[in-house]
């Protein structure tokens, strides 16, 4: 009787981080596994791109980042494929945010200037 909570601690740490990691995992190994040319991924850099070739016989892939600059990265530094959103979608989101204009020479009403001098210590 003295195991069993050490048990049950076993079992929910098996259930609530082994188990989904594993799913996770094997998910990502699938995402992988099944590129094709013309997917939109996002690599675990952060870069956006397109693949353009899928070697079969290597791990390597190749990644349209720009026009014209293909990157050769391997399958694992693909983190997810990417859909795009509808051009309507993008021009709204734009349209809502107000533009703020101000001249490099001017300075709007109500702001102070401020000097912080960083060599300085307490």
């Amino acid at each position: 009787m003295e195991f069993l909570p050490f048990i049950v601690i076993i079992v929910l740490f098996y259930f609530l981080l082994i188990r989904p990691q594993q799913k996770r995992a094997k998910q990502a190994r699938e995402l992988q596994l099944n590129l094709q040319p013309g997917d939109r991924v996002m690599l675990t850099a952060g870069f956006f791109g397109t693949v353009t070739e899928v070697e079969e016989n290597t791990t390597n892939i190749k990644v349209e980042i720009a026009d014209g600059v293909v990157i050769q990265v391997v399958r694992q530094a693909v983190a997810q494929k990417v859909t795009e959103a509808p051009a309507e979608e993008i021009e709204e989101n734009t349209a809502e945010e107000p533009e703020v204009e101000v001249k490099a020479d001017e300075t709007p009403e109500g702001a102070e200037n401020v000097i912080v001098d960083l060599d300085k210590k307490d």
